[in-house]
């Protein structure tokens, strides 16, 4: 039923559209081109799905707030579950569905064990933009079943041989009295070096960057819970990038990127109590080794040529990633001897894209997108000690697939597109490592083998100004986290582990429209449904997949106005919801966890540039509404994931002054109200230990030196 009206909207929309005349109204707005939603340049508008950019400019102003990439999306995509104030993003879905995360088409996902620290992956110092397209797609494969968000980085844009760009940043929640300078104050520092230029042929850009986060202080005053927590951790970003033009059409490109977090905190766990009291850290000497990301280096080369055979270009590149991370400390029953897990993964990959336009003098105009993608990937998740929790995971696979794109008219796209996806997981014979309540599996290894066929196929008219309509249905697919599924393993078997994939069948539909030149609004509707769902529940304080059938639905609004020359306003809004078949029998009686759905959120800002463009303002709102679906137990108490979440408002402030062409200094203002509030994920998560508050009020300073 909920098909049937999606298209007959769908149709009504576009016969309505064709019967009306070319809006004439002059646009001085630019349009803005992504690469990711199709792998070559695309217009925003012409995509047939909801798209966001985050530009380089608002990068940069949202870093002076703070340069936590899951805070930075959260107050810019719509969609994007509100952040959870830790190292871990998990939770933080896309519309409800896990997201592929991307540096430069480099996937920092993984369907062999999902690491939960792919969001802060790279610092924002080094991105020219980042782009998110919504909703499963088959153009990229295996993990983007909620979308994709794909970090783009800086290259030199310079015509000088050397150029350079210093940053200089201060943070404390106390910038107005004598306790600024104190450790127990919250105190933290970053530092950012760039050098870049342009020598004939030649371009390059690297940067080095440094944040030393202080003690986390919440609304009250009081040290937040260490655990997973971004206090006191030191974050260490080295980028580089280097280019060479061949001639006019082709060129060649390296790309290295190392990422660091790691925290070395005073303080432990001082455990609160759900719904009472928050769980803060007290002063005292923590178990095991420095958790966080040890290392996760990135890199490519990449070659590309803009007419390698007859009106076709090439990007062939050649990828890996290398990362690891440690988790913090558990006593038992979560082991027997308790300890500290590790995830490591090894990834590389090759990609080999071709566009081929036709119709270019006469005819029907299009092209077609194709190639190839093949990859290999280890992935394990041993304990510091040598125990094995996961065993080595080791995965091939290999993708053709084919884009194409029709222009029917000159404003009438039509687009199409297939993906075959082959996969080989082979796992080694290994013994899971149960808690003392449950018994150890000898499990016999062997193949896991997948093939899995996804295609999409959407419709975009721009014609009129005021109304650009797009309609889209696509298909994607995700190995949920195997590893989390073979650790909890109940059979000897390997193939009696169900380990089937997650098909998802996503449909949106919606239009962007630009009223004159002073407004722009966009809003859509998406409905996925996938019949084997992976929501997580916890079995005895581990989260474990749900293998059920699932459905989200939710809608997104967007407008911007700009009243006068240099104000800009904008808001937009976010609702889904969703409910598995918990008994298979088709009746959706329950309600998705928080670590689906998240909230209805409201976000607003107003932001001002005087004529001269040297002083920047800017005030942002955040409106998290309240969810609350689930019912007590018995015995009181919620199930984890299934706690009542309780609305809250945020504000946060930035602004800048340049003095001339070298030297600006900005002002970043986190939660300017210092308001007291729990995050979404520690109220859903019901558990006593993560019930936690977000930030209190957080000042930053910053220079900027330029030459």
């Amino acid at each position: 039923m909920r098909k049937s009206i999606f298209l007959i909207g769908s149709l009504m929309v576009f016969s309505h559209v064709t019967a009306q005349k070319k809006d004439s109204v002059n646009q001085n707005r630019l349009e803005e081109v992504i690469v990711t939603a199709s792998r070559t340049p695309e217009i925003v508008k012409k995509t047939a799905s909801t798209v966001n950019i985050i530009n380089k400019k608002e990068i940069a102003e949202q870093s002076l707030i703070s340069p936590d990439l899951s805070t930075i999306l959260a107050y810019t995509v719509p969609g994007l579950a509100f952040g959870n104030n830790l190292v871990s993003n998990r939770g933080q879905t896309l519309r409800g569905r896990n997201v592929l995360i991307m540096i430069d088409g480099i996937p920092q996902s993984s369907p062999l064990r999902n690491n939960d620290r792919e969001i802060r992956s790279i610092d924002p110092s080094v991105l020219e933009q980042v782009e998110v397209v919504k909703g499963a797609t088959s153009i990229y494969g295996n993990g983007a079943e909620g979308g994709i968000i794909n970090y783009i980085t800086q290259k030199s844009i310079s015509d000088k041989p050397l150029s350079g760009k210093t940053v200089l940043g201060f943070t404390s929640h106390e910038l107005f009295n004598n306790k600024m300078f104190k450790a127990d104050g919250g105190a933290g520092y970053r530092i950012s070096q760039s050098f870049y230029g342009n020598a004939g042929k030649w371009d390059y850009l690297v940067n080095g960057t440094f944040t030393q986060n202080g003690v986390k202080i919440d609304g009250e005053g009081l040290v937040q819970n260490p655990r997973y927590g971004l206090g006191e951790t030191a974050v260490n970003n080295a980028f580089a990038k280097i280019g060479y033009n061949i001639n006019a059409g082709s060129r060649l490109e390296v790309m290295y990127n190392y990422y660091s977090s790691l925290q070395d905190s005073r303080y432990i766990l001082d455990p609160g109590k759900y719904g009472e009291r928050p769980s803060t850290g007290k002063l005292g000497e923590r178990e095991g080794v420095k958790e966080g990301t040890r290392y996760n280096h990135n890199g490519y080369f990449k070659y590309s040529n803009k007419n390698i055979f007859h009106h076709t270009s090439l990007t062939t590149t050649l990828y890996f990633q290398d990362f690891y991370t440690i988790y913090d400390y558990r006593n038992p029953p979560r082991w027997k001897t308790g300890g500290q897990s590790a995830i490591l993964e090894k990834k590389y990959g090759f990609r080999a894209d071709f566009n081929t336009e036709f119709g270019r003098d006469n005819g029907l105009k299009g092209s077609l997108t194709y190639g190839l993608d093949l990859l290999n990937e280890k992935t394990s998740q041993p304990l510091v000690d040598g125990r094995i929790w996961v065993p080595e995971m080791n995965m091939i696979a290999a993708a053709p697939f084919v884009q194409g794109k029709l222009f029917l008219t000159t404003d009438l796209t039509l687009k199409a597109g297939l993906r075959w996806d082959k996969m080989s997981v082979k796992v080694p014979d290994y013994t899971t490592l149960p808690s003392n309540k449950d018994i150890p599996f000898n499990v016999q290894g062997g193949r896991l083998n997948y093939s899995n066929l996804s295609y999409n196929v959407g419709v975009s008219y721009v014609a009129f100004d005021f109304f650009q309509p797009f309609t889209s249905y696509s298909r994607g697919f995700n190995i949920y986290d195997l590893g989390r599924v073979l650790r909890d393993a109940k059979s000897n078997v390997l193939n009696e582990i169900n380990t089937d994939p997650v098909v998802i069948d996503n449909y949106e539909i919606g239009f962007n429209s630009k009223i004159g030149t002073h407004v722009d609004f966009s809003a859509s509707y998406f409905y996925n449904y996938s019949k084997l769902g992976a929501d997580l529940v916890s079995v005895n304080g581990f989260w474990t997949p749900l293998r059920a059938p699932q459905y989200i639905s939710g809608v997104e609004l967007a407008v911007t106005a700009y009243p006068v020359r240099g104000l800009t306003v904008g808001t937009h809004y976010t609702y889904q919801e969703g409910k598995v078949d918990v008994k298979n029998d088709n009746s959706y009686g329950k309600y998705l966890s928080g670590l689906r759905i998240a909230p209805a959120r409201l976000n607003s800002y107003i932001k001002w540039n005087d004529k001269s463009q040297n002083l920047q303002l800017g005030i942002y709102h955040m409106y998290s509404f309240k969810r609350e679906k689930f019912e007590p137990a018995a015995s009181g108490k919620y199930d984890e994931g299934e706690g009542p979440v309780k609305d809250f408002n945020l504000f946060n402030f930035q602004g800048s002054y340049r003095f001339n062409k070298l030297v600006t200094i900005g002002l970043g203002i986190e939660n300017v109200l210092n308001t007291s509030y729990f995050t979404p994920t520690s109220m859903y998560t019901a558990r006593d230990a993560e019930y936690v508050r977000g930030n209190g009020r957080y000042y930053t300073v910053s220079l900027n030196f330029n030459y």
